[in-house]
């Protein structure tokens, strides 16, 4: 009769437990639809930065590119090969 109490025992334990500790269907939708959410809006941050990015290092091509025209000229000007 022990024993079979002890076994009633353990078993309600059990049950008590996973009751406590699971999780719905419906919290766990939630939660992966906020986890989701989370990633879409860190991807997106992301494809902002990279755009700034970009944008950035255009600019930086064509200044570039226009400082080193200017000093073609003034070589040129001062007749001084560059090469």
């Amino acid at each position: 009769m022990n024993q079979n109490t002890n076994k009633t025992q353990d078993i309600l334990e059990i049950v008590t437990f996973l009751k406590d500790n699971m999780v719905s269907k419906d919290d766990l939708e939630k939660a992966l639809t906020e986890t989701k959410s989370e990633i879409m809006n860190h991807v997106d941050s992301f494809v902002g930065l990279h755009q700034k990015l970009d944008t950035e290092l255009t600019a930086l091509r064509s200044k570039y590119d226009r400082l080193e025209g200017y000093f073609h000229k003034l070589a040129k000007h001062v007749q001084f090969d560059l090469q």
